[in-house]
């Protein structure tokens, strides 16, 4: 009985660190590809709170702070305002 719950373990494991594996490169790849003024601007557009921190955390070096900064200024100034 031990056996067969042994081996389902073994496969799950292995499958989440499989999953993982998939998740990251998936993220580097995207990192790799972003235009980071493109994503900022929509950040601002949107009204999304600056995301710099997390990008950071998940690009590393392929982010690119300056580019992402204004275009999250440019898609701020872009934003609709609610009417008064």
């Amino acid at each position: 009985m031990r056996a067969p719950a042994a081996v389902a373990l073994v496969l799950l494991v292995s499958g989440c660190e499989g999953m993982q594996e998939k998740i990251h490169d998936s993220r580097q790849d995207r990192c790799a590809r972003a235009d980071w003024a493109q994503v900022g601007e929509r950040d601002g557009v949107e009204g999304i709170q600056n995301q710099a921190e997390r990008y950071q955390m998940i690009c590393g070096d392929m982010y690119q702070p300056g580019p992402y900064q204004e275009g999250l200024q440019k898609g701020a100034a872009r934003r609709p305002r609610p009417p008064v």
